[in-house]
């Protein structure tokens, strides 16, 4: 399948797969949607399924996100979100319940957001003298910068 440069290609895998859409022109995710009904334990996990296959724009990779609105009133996130460029499988939705009570999620409700984002497949070098950056802050680490 030829990558096109800026075009989201999905297919649906099942036919209560319902299409990526944005909130508005501008938004940076498309909202993904549940085909199934689940719940989501207290302090628990679940992988919801989306029913779809996508390929995302060349030079490009899906990162899926949580929705603002459900991480800030449910306490739900969303973990392992790399779709890569040559993942030709259904795309699922990992997320977890921090809260102290279980979620309903119900086929058709959006789960997570799905972001496309550059990537960059950099050659992998091994060097054997210490690295020194120009006008870097070298060794000191963590909250060094904060002075």
């Amino acid at each position: 399948m030829e990558r096109s440069q800026d075009r989201l290609k999905f297919k649906k895998l099942d036919p209560l797969a319902m299409t990526p859409t944005r909130t508005s022109p501008l938004s940076a995710g498309m909202d993904l949607y549940s085909i199934e009904d689940v719940i989501i334990p207290s302090n628990g996990k679940q992988l919801i399924k989306t029913g779809l296959q996508i390929q995302t724009p060349s030079r490009c990779y899906g990162r899926i996100a949580p929705r603002s609105g459900m991480a800030w009133n449910h306490f739900l996130d969303v973990g392992a979100g790399v779709v890569d460029p040559d993942y030709t499988g259904e795309v699922k939705v990992l997320i977890f319940n921090h809260g102290k009570e279980g979620y309903g999620v119900k086929r058709g409700d959006r789960i997570a957001q799905l972001i496309c984002e550059m990537i960059v497949h950099p050659e992998i070098e091994e060097v054997k003298e210490h690295m020194e950056l120009e006008n870097g802050r070298g060794e000191e680490g963590f909250g060094s910068s904060g002075r």
